[in-house]
């Protein structure tokens, strides 16, 4: 279980980094689910598709690509298409809908993609296996949350790494730009002590 709490959209950020979904990919992981990816172009783009198409396409980074990462081409295969109405099923979303919007499920490499156009973090294992995705199946889940997924994920982990993609909610404070913050700043600056 890979948790980016970097691009946590509960906590604000975007969504839509690449950087570890791009590491994924490098690293040739197979096996794996990844999700959300918060792209509603790509998303709606996907819809005039058919499960089963090859498509190549720009995913996310669209939103600020200096915090993640920019778009990344891909190829893959279609997996699901439609409406991401969900009923969550575990500790924190027993029983509730939510909407992820217009969604698609690309297989790339090996990596089942969740593509959604409305921005949720992951909190219940229902928000994949609503769409064909059994994360229990897959050696490696990656997922954008900070904590909140824990009461769902935990128990089908094997090991949680939590990880900074460098996306808008990292606390690395000092790759953020301030610009009318007074200067040296903790935690921004390594301030000497006196």
């Amino acid at each position: 279980m890979i948790a980016d709490y970097a691009d946590n959209p509960g906590s604000g950020a975007y969504g839509d980094s690449t950087a570890l979904l791009t590491a994924l990919l490098e690293a040739s992981i197979t096996d794996a689910c990844f999700g959300p990816m918060i792209d509603p172009e790509t998303a709606a783009l996907l819809q005039a598709q058919t499960v089963g198409d090859t498509v190549t396409l720009k995913l996310g980074g669209r939103t600020a690509p200096e915090f993640g990462g920019g778009p990344i081409e891909i190829t893959g295969r279609v997996m699901w298409l439609g409406d991401g109405l969900v009923t969550g099923s575990g500790p924190i979303l027993g029983g509730l809908q939510r909407s992820f919007g217009a969604i698609a499920v690309v297989r790339v490499e090996g990596i089942d993609i969740l593509i959604v156009s409305i921005a949720h973090q992951m909190l219940d294992l229902r928000q994949f296996e609503t769409f064909g995705i059994l994360p229990q199946d897959c050696r490696v889940v990656a997922l954008k949350s900070m904590q909140h997924f824990r009461a769902a994920f935990a128990p089908i982990a094997g090991r949680i790494i939590v990880c900074d993609s460098g996306a808008l909610c990292t606390v690395n404070y000092g790759a953020l730009r301030y610009r009318a913050v007074p200067r040296p700043m903790h935690p921004l600056d390594i301030i000497p002590s006196s």
